[in-house]
């Protein structure tokens, strides 16, 4: 597609083409609901380690204090922060360690204090918390058992108590031992992973001494009859091999039994056992090396089944920079192994492998091309989806002593508090076929100090997620001179409940008012927003009185709440009419730059704009007037050295080509609506509005089902430019916040997505997910790196008066349009449903294995460019 062919249907609130109905499932941002902060209410519970639904409740173990711990502990070589992230007293004594279990019930929408640590005689005569916290949980019943149980598995200070304990519990109230401290060895200080599997329970040890991830000398145990305590050995110390520090992931996946280690010399290895009843188990080793991407892949942390296979997310300890065994910096990879062994990696850096070359099938770089995400911390399948979270360690950034040479040049280039706004915070993605991954998070759920997704847990009333946040209590505040310890409002750690249902915004119901005769009044309801506004509004319970072009009222669907009036702005009679008794008038209507000649733009756009807000002067009943703008008011919006541009941006001051002769009337209507609003004392707000897009719009949807499969769209260097478009959902959201919310009074706002992407990205995105991917595509873009923290227009005016957190990053927006595009036959599918056949049947192998071939599909690419011309003058909203 053109430059020319883009401009002339760039993003128009008054015209568009019909809307498919959204298809697909999952989770979005804004789908999640806070369900605790703050620690739930304890700043100094920094973890949700261990989490479970059990009797219709969700549990969550709680580790407290950590990084003040980790201040009066250091490791041999501590992170070198200053100041110190947390305020931390002179001595342990001073800290509450008591590891603590809250429990959650849906129906009251109540946390209580289920369990807290019982303190016991310590070690060197003061009394010593038993339980530091609890890190994994499982539900599982053993033959003493009368129904299934909650095990809990603790972390326990060796040091000044005992060592660690599977803990049992019927009424999830009461918890016992169901073993003695450290299963027979008391130096071990933490079991991770509690795993049921062939009527056994195992417990991986997973840290000794102050250690609480590796291990020297701790072996699996298993029990089928905890209760009493019956614990025997599953396997040898590190399956045999010295370099293993223990097992640090287990999970069950077709039938057999998942190990994952932890080996910083050659990278982690995952073995394997069948059932094998009361008998030996028959381990095996499927993976090694850490998918021979050695150390940077040091441990197997996240591990989960899905979809026939078994997904497996590395990391390296410590937050992705393990400086006791000089491994690092680096981030997480994920990859899936099939039940014959075979195995395909989705997300991280291509390799040479003994199985060939290995490219990413998602064409994403290691930690989602996050430098920052050291861990693929956890895994969970829900709702027919997989969720995979990480650790996000660039909070810390702001006290870091000593930043790696790359972190210390993003931050110069972009800005902590730039990074902090954009990208800060553990992320969340997920994906249905392992190969397209979508954001959900990449901002910690709209909180930085939410630096980890640690623990997630699919439940019937929807995915819960619960973060690691260490900041409860006072933390650094930098002042003009000094830094000082002050309340963190953000601290410690808090829990999120996804489910479909649950939306971003909810439309207040209307309000009473003899003074008015209809709600709202609005122009423009035929256009692509007001078709998916309006049955909102109308859903909500407004009354509605609708101006449409002459012929078109049949476009709108009859609803007893709705009065549609055809005429035009050019009318004055029509006008008066519509806006007779509103209380609020919404005006979206406008001619596009390049449909219609000069004249026939500023007549509609300026001077219809003025005979509507001319009708609305003598109104006794209009209490708000709500104005769609544009980004295409800025003055060199596209100059990347101004961004992100905020709403005090300087505007354009003149025209002379299509986007900037918009842009002009777009400011001359803002001024029009500020002068009379004033000068009759009702209110006004402004929406500048980024390109919008979604299934049916007039540029995103055509590109991917016309020109985005074409291998060499993108091209050129129209296609490397940034965009920061706003899909429907975000754009109808916040217009409705723009009439009801009392920050919007008076105000002007920017309105775009929470992401940026190229032309590049939607070719590349498009190709993988139609199973046309060139080798190109797969080898991952790390300019998307520094990419993720840009942002084209400043949207922090909406989050901090409207509360408006744009939650649909384009990658979703743009699986809607070609899932929709697919189902019509449009867009063809995958050759398969990304079952182990893919990889095989699709040529990815052959092209991956033949360096030749894949410098050929680079010069062929290269020989026929196709370009996408000059959008940087062409296209805006």
């Amino acid at each position: 597609m053109t430059g020319d062919a883009i401009g002339k249907v760039e993003a128009e609130l008054g015209q568009g083409a019909d809307v498919s109905d959204k298809s697909g499932t999952g989770l979005t941002a804004g789908n999640f609901r806070q369900l605790a902060k703050n620690g739930i209410g304890d700043p100094a519970n920094a973890y949700v380690h261990g989490m479970e639904w059990y009797d219709g409740k969700l549990y969550c173990g709680m580790t407290r204090n950590s990084f003040k711990l980790l201040k009066l502990f250091p490791p041999i070589d501590p992170p070198a922060l200053d100041p110190w992230p947390v305020d931390v007293p002179p001595k342990v004594q001073d800290l509450d360690m008591q590891g603590q279990i809250w429990r959650w019930t849906p129906e009251t929408d109540e946390w209580e204090l289920a369990y807290r640590s019982p303190l016991i005689d310590g070690k060197h005569g003061e009394p010593a918390p038993r339980d530091l916290g609890y890190r994994g949980m499982e539900v599982f019943q053993g033959k003493s058992d009368s129904k299934p149980m909650l095990y809990a598995s603790t972390m326990s200070t060796v040091l000044r108590g005992c060592a660690a304990h599977v803990l049992r519990s019927e009424d999830g109230l009461n918890f016992e031992p169901a073993c003695e401290p450290g299963i027979g060895n008391d130096n071990i200080s933490t079991f991770r992973e509690l795993v049921g599997f062939d009527g056994y329970l195992y417990a991986p040890p997973a840290g000794e001494g102050i250690q609480f991830n590796s291990n020297r000398t701790g072996v699996l145990m298993r029990s089928n009859d905890p209760k009493p305590g019956n614990w025997e050995v599953a396997g040898d110390l590190g399956f045999g091999d010295s370099k293993n520090n223990g097992i640090f992931m287990m999970t069950v996946a077709n039938n057999q039994l998942y190990a994952g280690t932890f080996n910083n010399y050659e990278g982690y290895q995952v073995w394997t056992t069948p059932p094998c009843g009361d008998g030996p188990l028959q381990w095996r080793k499927v993976i090694d090396k850490g998918a021979h991407r050695g150390p940077l892949s040091e441990i197997a942390m996240g591990m989960v089944e899905f979809n026939g296979a078994l997904y497996v997310g590395s990391s390296i300890q410590n937050g992705g920079y393990d400086r006791t065994n000089l491994v690092g910096p680096a981030a997480g990879e994920v990859i899936r192994i099939w039940p014959d062994d075979s195995w395909d990696l989705l997300v991280g850096m291509p390799r040479e492998t003994p199985d060939g070359m290995k490219y990413p099938l998602s064409g994403i770089g290691p930690g989602f091309d996050n430098i920052f995400s050291g861990y693929t911390w956890r895994m969970c399948v829900h709702d027919g989806w997989l969720y995979v979270t990480t650790f996000d360690w660039s909070v810390f950034l702001q006290y870091a002593h000593r930043p790696s040479p790359t972190a210390k040049k993003l931050v110069d280039a972009v800005s902590f508090e730039q990074m902090a706004e954009v990208g800060s915070g553990f992320e969340m993605w997920r994906t249905k076929d392992g190969v397209n991954w979508m954001p959900v998070t990449i901002n910690g759920m709209n909180n930085p100090y939410n630096y980890g997704g640690r623990t997630m847990v699919s439940t019937p009333k929807g995915l819960a997620v619960g973060t690691a946040n260490v900041f409860g209590g006072k933390s650094p505040a930098r002042f003009a001179s000094r830094w000082e310890y002050i309340e963190n409002p953000d601290g410690g750690t808090e829990v999120f409940l996804g489910d479909p249902g649950t939306t971003s915004y909810v439309i207040p119901k209307p309000k009473k008012d003899k003074a008015k005769t209809v709600d709202i009044a609005a122009t423009g309801a035929t256009g692509y927003i007001g078709r998916h506004l309006v049955p909102k509004l109308l859903d909500a319970g407004y009354t509605l009185r609708l101006l449409t072009l002459p012929g078109t009222r049949d476009d709108i669907p009859a609803h007893k709440n709705l009065e549609v009036i055809e005429g035009t702005l050019e009318d004055p009679a029509t006008l008066a009419k519509l806006v007779d008794g509103a209380g609020i008038v919404l005006h979206m209507a406008a001619r596009l730059a390049g449909a219609c000649t000069l004249e026939q733009l500023r007549e509609t756009n300026v001077e219809g704009t003025h005979n509507l807000i001319r009708a609305c002067s003598d109104s006794k009943a209009l209490k708000r007037f709500v104005f769609c703008s544009s980004v295409a008011a800025y003055q060199n919006q596209f100059n990347e050295k101004e961004w992100p541009i905020h709403e005090s941006h300087p505007l354009r001051v003149d025209g002379g080509h299509d986007l900037a002769d918009y842009g002009m009337t777009k400011i001359a209507s803002e001024n029009l609506a500020r002068f009379y609003s004033n000068k009759h004392g009702y209110e006004h707000s402004i929406l500048r509005f980024a390109l919008v897009y979604g299934v049916g719009d007039p540029l995103v949807d055509l590109m991917a089902r016309k020109n985005a499969p074409e291998p060499d769209f993108g091209q050129g260097q129209g296609g490397e430019q940034p965009r920061q478009f706003v899909h429907i959902d975000d754009a109808v959201e916040a217009i409705a916040r723009a009439c009801f919310e009392d920050g919007a009074k008076n105000e002007t706002f920017n309105v775009a997505g929470p992401d940026v992407i190229t032309y590049r990205d939607v070719g590349r995105m498009t190709r993988i997910a139609i199973g046309t991917p060139s080798n190109d595509d797969l080898d991952p873009d790390r300019t998307r790196v520094w990419r993720r923290y840009v942002q084209q227009y400043d949207i922090s005016k909406g989050k901090n008066k409207l509360g408006f957190y744009p939650s649909v990053p384009f990658a979703e927006g743009l699986r809607q349009i070609i899932e929709a595009a697919q189902a019509e036959g449009a867009l063809p599918r995958p050759n398969d449903k990304v079952t182990r056949e893919t990889a095989k049947n699709t040529g990815f192998q052959a092209d991956f294995a033949n360096p030749s071939r894949k410098e050929g599909k680079r010069n062929e690419a290269s020989a026929k460019p196709k370009s996408i011309s000059e959008p940087k003058k062409q296209i805006a909203n």
